[in-house]
């Protein structure tokens, strides 16, 4: 393996990123709950998560806080496939995507935040459809789609990554699959959901976030397995077994 480090420190690295990305995820989850719980008139079902965040919610740094550890949980999930990979074209677009989607996430926080909670105020979505609100309102939703996106890319570009490396099994074939599965959750994420007041735009959208989210525990998880002391040592162990009927 090409690598920027030597075997034991880039595996060291590689399982703290991991174990910090899914730290990471499942604390973006339980803040996201507590600060849904907090919010009046929020319902899970019809709301946008990140309306959390908007000007006039009741706790926007709470959901800002939330944001920032999920998209940063992504950039590590990133550089741990990254240190995995060959210093190739092929090894880094995968995390190169991955990486993206989580800045456009951190973006989605306070420095792009949503004016108003547009699927609970209809005066807001009117507003939002009419162009007056502000730039960082529309940079928002701008960010959140192209973040969408390129995860939804990032499977087909980690298939290819995983292709005839025997370590990883056949994730490849089931990163392909999970492809063209995350097409149609993003299609029916922009096409089907409700983005209305009174829609049921917050369930669609959850279940989106749940692919994403598990797609990156996929990854990460599959990480701390590649990389396993004791998995090495069993990855060693043919080896050793051919170097001594060599020897005989």
């Amino acid at each position: 393996m090409d690598s920027l480090y030597p075997q034991q420190s880039r595996t060291d690295l590689i399982r703290r990123l991991a174990i910090s990305s899914i730290a990471g995820q499942l604390t973006w989850i339980a803040i996201v709950v507590v600060a849904g719980l907090l919010e009046p008139g929020y319902s899970e079902v019809r709301d946008a998560v990140s309306v959390l965040g908007a000007r006039d919610a009741a706790h926007p740094w709470i959901f800002d806080t939330a944001v920032a550890i999920w998209g940063i949980s992504l950039i590590l999930a990133a550089l741990a496939l990254a240190l995995d990979a060959k210093r190739s074209w092929r090894g880094w677009l995968g995390p190169g995507l991955i990486a993206f989607t989580g800045l456009a996430q951190i973006l989605d926080g306070f420095p792009f935040p949503a004016d108003c909670r547009w699927t609970i105020d209809a005066g807001c979505r009117a507003r939002e459809m009419a162009g007056e609100l502000s730039w960082q309102h529309y940079a928002h939703g701008i960010a959140y789609f192209l973040g969408a996106i390129a995860l939804m890319l990032s499977v087909f570009a980690m298939a290819w990554r995983f292709h005839g490396d025997e370590r990883w099994g056949r994730l490849d074939l089931l990163a392909l699959f999970g492809g063209l599965i995350g097409t149609l959750i993003v299609a029916g994420l922009f096409l089907l959901g409700s983005n209305e007041p009174g829609g049921d735009y917050g369930l669609v959208q959850r279940f989106a976030l749940a692919a994403g989210g598990f797609w990156t525990l996929v990854l990460t998880v599959g990480l701390l397995v590649v990389h396993d002391d004791s998995g090495r040592l069993s990855a060693l162990a043919p080896a050793t077994r051919r170097a001594r009927r060599t020897d005989r």
